[in-house]
């Protein structure tokens, strides 16, 4: 009982998984180079904001 795929597909098989990683890593790779400029401008804009008090409720007893 011989259920191993014949080795031509088995290549075939690997070369596709290869691909489709290869390209998800790419994708991958690009979101973040597009996403690293604007996380540093938010976090700047975050340490230059002054910290604005909550909001208080008067104490009228």
């Amino acid at each position: 009982m011989n259920n191993a795929l014949p080795l031509r597909r088995r290549q075939k098989t690997s070369t596709m998984t290869r691909i489709v990683l290869l390209i998800s890593f790419l994708i991958l790779f690009g979101r973040l180079i597009f996403l690293i400029p604007a996380a540093l401008e938010h976090y700047q804009q975050q340490q230059t904001l002054p910290e604005t008090p909550g909001i208080t409720t008067p104490l009228n007893q």
